[in-house]
């Protein structure tokens, strides 16, 4: 499929490290993943561009490499991250305004502030479409309280993406070293992407919308990857054990169940977990408009992402809704990344636009539904 639109890539400043942010070394040695990730975590304009090109997507949403502000228990050092990081990715995507957009970086030690970081960016900058917010805050002396927006006095911030709306992209990140100790110790291999930053995410985004904070604030959105960080699996016993008579205080909608939320103020994305049966789960389970393609560039691999879909999923698929999934449920989520709202200008397009379906134009061929070039003879694939 052309014309692919991706939402969870990751990028950083170069001078993370004297900051407080994500060293590469600090997760895996350098070759393990991708070749030189802190190159390509800094690359913007070429490798990636070209990656792009290559493998028909037309657009990149970046963000800045986690765990980012959210890594820093220090308050005033998480604020100057995110502010560093939002001047310099504004100016990055700018360069080629029409191949990326940015989200916001925010610290959440106070949520007056993150609102105010979050207006500053949305009205004094140009290229943000959404915020990204990587799990829990780190604080206190020792790094080890956590800060859940679910929260009441985060109200204040879900206010700010409300009015402004601003998509809000919920990220994995390392835990605390009081949990990586208790929990994780022994078994490091699993406190990652296998299943610790699913778990964490997971958690923090049922609470939040089990303390209503989409029924508060019925304009907000939420994102997150990896096909859904196993909710869309887990999906019908989330929903069954929530019962309202042994939970009579939880702050959601008594007559909503999870599930309700999804597609309209929820939703998921591809990135890292290029499974089809997974994708058909999440697609019964939630439905293809609260679906959409990522990769998590440079964690993953865009060539090996953009195969999965453009030639295994297309397959299982309908052309409409590869396209949904695809390209048309971003630009209904990120509103600001269409045509006439701001330096992007994407648009809405065919399944014949996007090289799916339909009538094929190349070499001469017009008929739908020739599989084979030569009447007479079966050909073989090269």
């Amino acid at each position: 499929m052309l014309n692919k639109i991706a939402l969870e890539e990751a990028w950083n400043i170069p001078d993370a490290a004297s900051l407080g942010g994500f060293q590469p070394g600090s997760l895996a040695p350098k070759g393990v993943i991708g070749g030189d990730l802190g190159a390509n975590l800094l690359d913007i304009h070429e490798t990636r561009l070209q990656q792009m090109d290559e493998n028909g997507v037309e657009f990149m949403v970046l963000s800045l490499v986690s765990p980012g502000p959210q890594g820093l228990a220090n308050k005033a050092g998480a604020e100057k991250l995110a502010q560093v990081a939002n001047d310099k990715m504004s100016e990055a995507v700018m360069k080629n305004p029409t191949r990326f957009a940015g989200l916001v970086s925010l610290s959440m030690h106070d949520p007056a502030q993150a609102g105010e970081e979050l207006k500053r960016c949305w009205n004094e900058l140009v290229g943000f479409v959404g915020v990204i917010l990587n799990d829990f805050q780190s604080a206190g002396t020792d790094g080890n309280t956590m800060l859940f927006y679910d929260d009441p006095i985060y109200d204040i911030f879900w206010k700010t993406a409300e009015e402004l709306n601003a998509p809000v992209y919920i990220h994995p990140r390392s835990a605390t070293p009081e949990i990586t100790e208790k929990m994780w110790k022994g078994r490091e291999h699993l406190a990652f992407s296998t299943l610790g930053y699913a778990n964490r995410v997971n958690m923090h985004l049922l609470g939040i919308i089990t303390a209503g904070v989409l029924d508060r604030f019925p304009m907000v959105k939420l994102v997150v990857g990896h096909m859904g960080e196993h909710i869309p699996y887990d999906l019908y016993r989330i929903d069954h054990k929530l019962n309202r008579a042994r939970f009579p205080q939880m702050r959601m909608r008594k007559d909503k169940l999870i599930r309700d939320y999804f597609g309209t103020q929820v939703f998921i994305t591809t990135s890292g977990h290029f499974s089809t049966a997974a994708l058909l789960c999440a697609m019964t389970e939630i439905g293809t408009e609260a679906i959409m393609f990522s990769i998590d560039y440079p964690f993953e691999s865009i060539p090996n992402g953009c195969v999965w879909f453009d030639e295994h999923v297309k397959d299982t698929l309908n052309a409409r809704d590869l396209v949904r999934i695809g390209r048309g449920n971003a630009l209904k989520v990120y509103e600001r990344l269409r045509e006439g709202n701001g330096p992007h200008g994407l648009k809405e397009m065919t399944a014949a636009e996007c090289d799916v379906g339909g009538l094929r134009m190349k070499d001469g061929e017009v008929e739908f539904g020739l599989y084979n070039k030569d009447w007479s003879r079966r050909l073989v694939k090269q």
